[in-house]
């Protein structure tokens, strides 16, 4: 129901509406999810998600990085020299986060395209000292909003804007939790077109409007019987570490015979955690995105904790996790995530490291359909 044809049916409306703004807008385009939009959006400015998910334009970033470093980095900087993503055209200037050394430096390339403020994040989020640190970095950039867009950022307009992504995060939520069931309504592929559709913050009430009405659509499918008995022989896998920006993995997964019915990467639910609308918004701010489990924390407890949640509420059968070729803060983590998920939940793990090529699908295939049959050996 919710495949490509929906992505992009949205997304097309989406471009119509940046391209129909015109110079007037500021547009600011963002690439990580450290970044707070909330500040960018009280400032009357537009946050946009970079492309960075598609192998294409690689070869032109390897002109200029190495050809080993991670690929959603070259994915990201390739869009950028090639002038192909939409959105990036339309940017007025970046606002990026020093999640890793890799992205580092390759933001010191891209400041020859396009104007970049580069929020420093500190190593933890466990001290009184990070956290200060942390409020003086997005004071920096409220600053710097209000200095580029003439606009003012007060308390009032920055709780406003908390309020509409918190709205938000609500309804993903309740999209999220549609597959807690015990039989889940959703294909992770169909989680990632609706989330995927509506990352463009131009009319955030439009964008929750989205997600409530392709709720609506899913909850249809409670009455339909075939759906439901095709589903229910699923293996439910949670599909963790780097961020899903290219589909591969996830595609092999469920065309294999499994469903995707959670993802913890970046955009899943480590990122939904609501902004306290209780205290001083730029405080809040600061707390919440200091609180993403991301592998560039440490220590990063908090990660295990949010996978044995999922684990827990959403029925976990086995835990698939993606590492992108070069991410070695999420590859050495997943040392700790392996023992987690086998030792303490006794649940099968299987850890796949690749990149944006297809060369390596039907290898991944194997080894994916391999650990598929072990579970259904398991289930019987």
């Amino acid at each position: 129901m919710f495949d490509k044809i929906y992505k992009e049916k949205i997304e097309n409306r989406i471009l119509k509406d940046v391209m129909g703004l015109g110079e007037k807008a500021y547009i600011v385009g963002v690439y990580c999810a450290f970044t707070p939009k909330e500040i960018i959006a009280s400032a009357g400015a537009i946050p946009v998600p970079l492309c960075a998910g598609n192998n294409k334009p690689i070869p032109e970033a390897e002109a200029h990085l190495p050809s080993n470093l991670c690929p959603l980095i070259k994915s990201s900087y390739g869009y950028a020299i090639t002038d192909t993503c939409p959105y990036f055209h339309s940017t007025s200037f970046i606002v990026a986060d020093a999640t890793c050394d890799g992205k580092k430096k390759m933001f010191e390339l891209l400041k020859k395209i396009k104007p970049i403020h580069v929020l420093s994040l500190p190593q933890t989020s466990e001290t009184k000292e990070s956290f200060n640190y942390w409020m003086l970095e997005l004071f920096k950039l409220k600053n710097l909003l209000e200095e580029k867009t003439g606009n003012k950022i007060t308390d009032e307009s920055l709780s406003k804007q908390i309020k509409l992504y918190n709205n938000y995060r609500k309804a993903l939520n309740s999209l999220f939790s549609l597959n807690k069931e015990n039989i889940p309504l959703l294909y992770g592929r169909e989680i990632d077109a609706i989330t995927g559709a509506v990352t463009f913050d131009y009319n955030m009430e439009k964008r929750t409007q989205d997600i409530k009405l392709a709720i609506s659509k899913v909850k249809e499918r409670m009455n339909d019987f075939k759906f439901l008995e095709n589903m229910k022989q699923k293996p439910r896998i949670l599909l963790t570490g780097c961020p899903t920006t290219n589909k591969k993995v996830l595609d092999i997964i469920e065309d294999s015979g499994a469903v995707v019915v959670a993802m913890e990467n970046c955009g899943g639910l480590k990122t939904i955690n609501l902004v306290d609308e209780n205290i001083n918004p730029m405080k809040a701010l600061a707390e919440k995105y200091l609180k993403i489990p991301c592998a560039c924390m440490t220590p990063n407890t908090e990660r295990l904790n949010l996978i044995t949640n999922i684990i827990n509420d959403y029925k976990i059968d086995a835990v698939v996790e993606l590492i992108w070729h070069a991410c070695h803060t999420y590859n050495i983590e997943s040392y700790f995530v392996s023992e987690h998920v086998t030792n303490k939940h006794k649940k099968p793990y299987l850890k796949v490291v690749t990149d944006y090529m297809e060369n390596d699908k039907e290898q991944i295939k194997t080894r994916v359909e391999a650990f598929l049959e072990i579970l259904k050996f398991n289930f019987n």
